[in-house]
């Protein structure tokens, strides 16, 4: 095994290579998925992450999996290990495969390494580009909406930019990506309702936890695509931490709330290494 081709699939660790996976499998299905972050090789805020992928794939596929936060943990941490990566800035994604039957099958595989430690406030500060696009199950983390986000940040930056802000028809101003949006007007910090649009997820509530410790309140409120120009400050919540946003057009972003969230990120990767 190559350390860095390592994966775990259905519970035991192997390699892609060395794995019975093919790409019909994998491409050829939607399945759900969500992203991980880790601090010391250890998974982040796993019990709600791993509850949201369930409640979407019974959704999708009729079946709740029975996922053990534990063991997922400590196959994560396994494979991040014996894969001989650092011991922060890691994320791993976890698909839930879907059986014939509802069920779905565990894939675990290591995504990217960066050079943060737990969730942090992100030093880039990228030139948003407007994608509108619509999702089938848009209200799910899904290797379709993983897809056409990659797609649409490679459209951003073929267009001059380095991330792309993601609408619908209706106008509302959604995600980045698969990663909830956030606007600052006035004194006031906007997020797209759910029910205009934006979806339910572990970083959505992740971000209401940390606002909750700032003493800073989100108003749920449509950011719409024809009034970003209005708007002070746009980030997201990824699963690394807070993705500030430089400037959108000719206009240029301040960092007013990012900054004031930023000392509180800390005690979210505390909070987050305990499973519970």
């Amino acid at each position: 095994m190559t350390s860095n081709d390592k994966i775990f699939y259905g519970g035991e660790m192997t390699t892609w290579r060395e794995c019975n996976l093919d790409m019909g499998t994998l491409l050829g299905q939607n399945c759900v998925y969500t992203t991980v972050n880790t601090f010391r090789h250890k998974p982040l805020h796993l019990p709600l992450k791993l509850r949201y992928a369930a409640e979407s794939h019974k959704a999708l596929y009729g079946q709740k999996p029975q996922l053990d936060a534990t063991d997922v943990a400590e196959q994560i941490t396994s494979l991040l290990y014996y894969g001989i990566y650092p011991e922060w800035g890691n994320t791993v994604d976890i698909f839930l495969l879907p059986r014939p039957d509802g069920s779905a099958e565990t894939l675990i595989a290591h995504r990217s390494t960066t050079p943060y430690e737990g969730y942090s406030l992100l030093s880039l500060r990228p030139k948003a580009a407007i994608t509108n696009y619509e999702i089938p199950f848009e209200r799910h983390h899904t290797t379709i909406s993983l897809a056409a986000a990659r797609f649409a940040d490679d459209f951003a930056r073929r267009s001059g930019a380095g991330i792309a802000l993601r609408g619908n028809r209706a106008g509302a101003l959604l995600s980045t990506g698969d990663n909830p949006l956030y606007a600052l007007r006035g004194n006031t910090l906007l997020t797209t309702p759910i029910e205009k649009g934006a979806r339910p997820s572990a970083e959505r509530e992740l971000m209401a936890t940390l606002c909750g410790k700032a003493g800073i309140k989100i108003v749920e409120q449509e950011i719409a695509t024809d009034q970003l120009g209005l708007m002070e400050e746009v980030f997201a919540f990824t699963p690394v931490g807070i993705q500030m946003i430089g400037s959108a057009g000719e206009v240029i972003y301040h960092s007013i709330v990012a900054h004031a969230l930023e000392p509180h990120l800390t005690a979210l990767t505390r909070e987050g290494s305990v499973l519970r």
